[in-house]
């Protein structure tokens, strides 16, 4: 069982926003953009496309051989972490490959065994075949339904509902805050970066001015720097990051309150 690292203390971004649209994050520039017959219109896309038809079949003529881009894929998976006596339940590290997206605390009663991370995990898998079929799906943060903030996917219109995670008490204890709608939005604003970059190779941005926003643009940068953005690319780049930024891609900030006013 791996050592609890310290959490950072950078906080959270906080983008743009009017009102509870600022709780919104989503895929839309996948399905979004301008017509495609209307670029393929353009003289200059139709010189540059047959150009490069003319390069690629060259280099299949001569090599043989075969062009080929694996794309990002996202692997969803759990891991317990220390318990250092915050809560009664475990605390696990739900991660999108190699980034920790939730940390939740997960009761175990009863030998059930990880119950809960098991449940997200699940959820997430499912969201993550939502948006192969649907990429223009949004994640967002539901306020109304119960005490605790619950992040869902949705439509662009708000149609078929997908519960991603619920937030639970435990977990404002091991994220060290009463402010259960900021807890949320870290959660939602990582895991939908996280989905950009090992999804749809995407760079992030919900995550921007966050150490854990920083580390994931750098490995993104660093795995496109040579070409596409792969799964081998993204590997590498993850292996090539110092101690501290992987550390920021596994840690949670602790909020920072302002200092009350003197009388």
């Amino acid at each position: 069982m791996m050592s609890a690292p310290e959490t950072p203390s950078a906080p959270p971004a906080t983008p743009p926003a009017a009102g509870d649209q600022g709780l919104e994050f989503d895929f839309a520039e996948r399905s979004q953009g301008r017509d495609f017959k209307t670029i393929l219109k353009q003289p200059v896309t139709i010189a540059a496309f047959c150009l490069t038809l003319g390069v690629i079949g060259l280099i299949i003529y001569l090599e043989g051989g075969s062009i080929y881009v694996e794309r990002p894929e996202p692997e969803v998976s759990y891991e317990l972490l220390p318990n250092e006596g915050l809560t009664e339940g475990v605390p696990i590290a739900i991660k999108v490959n190699h980034v920790t997206v939730f940390r939740i605390s997960d009761a175990m009663a009863g030998g059930a065994g990880a119950a809960r991370a098991k449940e997200v995990q699940a959820n997430l898998e499912a969201v993550i075949a939502d948006l192969e079929e649907q990429p223009g799906r949004t994640i967002t943060i539901d306020l109304e339904t119960a005490e605790l903030p619950i992040i869902i996917q949705t439509l662009p219109d708000g149609s078929e509902s997908r519960i991603l995670v619920e937030l639970a008490p435990d977990d404002l204890v091991l994220a060290e805050t009463e402010d259960a709608k900021w807890l949320a939005r870290i959660w939602a604003e990582r895991i939908t970066d996280a989905l950009k970059v090992f999804m749809f190779g995407e760079a992030p941005n919900f995550t921007q001015g966050t150490e854990f926003g920083s580390a994931l643009a750098l490995m993104y940068d660093q795995a496109g720097s040579e070409g596409p953005v792969s799964k081998g690319s993204l590997d590498e780049a993850y292996e090539g990051l110092s101690d501290p930024l992987r550390l920021a891609l596994a840690e949670f900030p602790i909020q920072e309150v302002a200092p009350e006013e003197e009388e």
